[in-house]
């Protein structure tokens, strides 16, 4: 039987774990990833001679999907927890947010507000039915439940900063989402949200899916960006196109952002109007994260979010005040990063202007802190790194992984849904994936190729299991 031949768009976890898979079943996988680099927003660089992410990741103890991979990829003796420690910077002072009496001890509310600051989250967290809370945003039953200070000191800043200027649009159900898997965290022994991470970071698992695909001759290409797809009923074929031309393939997986993939697919737009129109209806933020390297540790905590008005960015963190600093020999690493629009000046501006106003901002809230003490930096500018889950997205811009062009799956973020973007959920798709092509390529080739296995068939989904 002729070799199956598959194209992956992508070579984040989704593309990454899909073509694990599929080069399982004996199908030739081809990846073209638009970046020099795989992993996706969980890629990895060299920092001071220390492999970290470009931006901040972490697993949870309830990321079921992940640790399934990293079990089987013989990893879980990399993988340590360790008790997160969570502070926010108000008003010019940095409050501790880990405890019931932290909160409690919160001077910028009145004493009654933070009572309902803390029974409102109390509610969210037994709250079962994510639906109930679909049809209003996160900032009306913020204020209505929450209160207007509670809403006004905590969580508009975060909002503001996390979306932009779709602060005021983000259904509840995605705070939810949130707060559940914060919560599901827990680990009582440890008194607090336990989170992992990986010795040697979040490369250890891309570096562990690349090996057998260079071994089986994957063809890898990086810079690899795709312009269009196109599917030839003839010979029920995909031909995709780059800068190097044509090349068919019998079908394609594209993990890119959905407004991207419209355009790649423009002409079958006539053959199904309203999945393009939910395509193209998705709005995207993007991200710029700096990471940089020092001897000084100014902070005795993790993540700190910044709730100050006009904050140059939204979250500050200290990697090494969870995993330690001895495995960065001796170094502290720390990440500031923000979300903004495409058209937003940190998009653009020169990388030591950039540096210059983040920086001075530390300085401002860490009076100790030295910019002269930096051994290593590394700015990053991330396209389409988080989308916007608004009131209505279910019934609206949710679409399915079948394209309108034959032979063509999409899987991205925006396809999860209640619960956010992440690592667990990335792995969980590429398992669905490749079992949808496997399926595919075995009715096709009738019957030819090997059943799908059951050890990659995924549960339900969140949303499937809710229906």
């Amino acid at each position: 039987m002729k070799k199956l031949r598959v194209c992956i768009i992508g070579g984040g976890f989704t593309g990454l774990t899909a073509a694990y898979r599929l080069n399982q079943k004996g199908v030739d996988v081809t990846i073209c990833e638009a970046s020099d680099r795989l992993g996706g927003l969980a890629a990895g660089f060299e920092l001071a001679d220390h492999s970290v992410e470009q931006a901040y990741h972490f697993l949870y103890k309830t990321d079921e999907y992940i640790l399934s991979l990293v079990d089987e990829l013989g990893l879980s003796d990399r993988l340590t927890y360790h008790k997160s420690s969570v502070s926010t910077y108000y008003d010019g002072t940095l409050y501790p947010m880990e405890t019931p009496l932290d909160l409690i001890r919160f001077k910028p509310l009145s004493f009654i507000n933070r009572i309902r600051a803390g029974v409102s989250v109390l509610w969210l967290q037994r709250e079962k039915d994510w639906r109930k809370l679909s049809g209003t945003t996160a900032l009306e039953w913020l204020r209505k439940y929450a209160g207007r200070q509670v809403t006004d000191v905590i969580w508009e800043p975060l909002l503001r900063g996390k979306f932009d200027r779709y602060y005021d649009k983000v259904t509840m159900s995605w705070l939810w989402g949130r707060l559940l898997q914060r919560v599901e965290s827990r680990d009582k022994q440890a008194g607090g949200e336990v989170l992992g991470y990986f010795d040697g970071g979040f490369r250890v698992i891309v570096d562990s899916l690349e090996k057998p695909l260079r071994e089986a001759n994957t063809d890898i290409r990086l810079k690899t960006p795709v312009s269009s797809i196109a599917h030839d009923p003839d010979t029920d074929e995909v031909i995709i196109t780059t800068d190097a031309g044509e090349e068919r393939f019998d079908r394609v997986l594209a993990t890119v952002p959905s407004h991207i993939l419209a355009r790649m697919i423009a002409p079958y737009e006539a053959h199904d109007p309203e999945y393009f129109k939910r395509l193209n209806s998705i709005d995207y933020l993007d991200a710029a994260v700096q990471v940089f390297a020092t001897p000084q540790k100014f902070t005795k905590y993790y993540w700190h979010n910044i709730n100050s008005e006009n904050a140059p960015f939204v979250v500050f963190l200290s990697l090494t005040n969870l995993v330690g600093s001895e495995r960065f020999g001796g170094l502290n690493i720390y990440y500031i990063g923000d979300y903004i629009p495409p058209e937003h000046e940190y998009m653009s501006m020169k990388p030591e202007d950039l540096k210059e106003r983040w920086y001075g901002e530390i300085k401002k809230i860490f009076p100790e802190f030295d910019r002269d003490a930096i051994v290593d930096d590394g700015l990053f500018r991330l396209r389409n790194a988080q989308h916007i889950v608004d009131i209505g997205f279910e019934e609206n811009k949710l679409v399915p992984h079948q394209t309108p062009c034959p032979g063509v799956l999409m899987c991205n973020f925006s396809q999860i849904y209640p619960m956010d973007r992440g690592t667990n959920y990335a792995v969980r798709d590429g398992n669905r994936m490749a079992e949808q092509l496997l399926e595919s390529l075995a009715k096709r080739n009738n019957g030819e190729l090997e059943e799908a296995s059951d050890n990659i068939r995924p549960p339900l989904t969140v949303l499937e299991a809710a229906r």
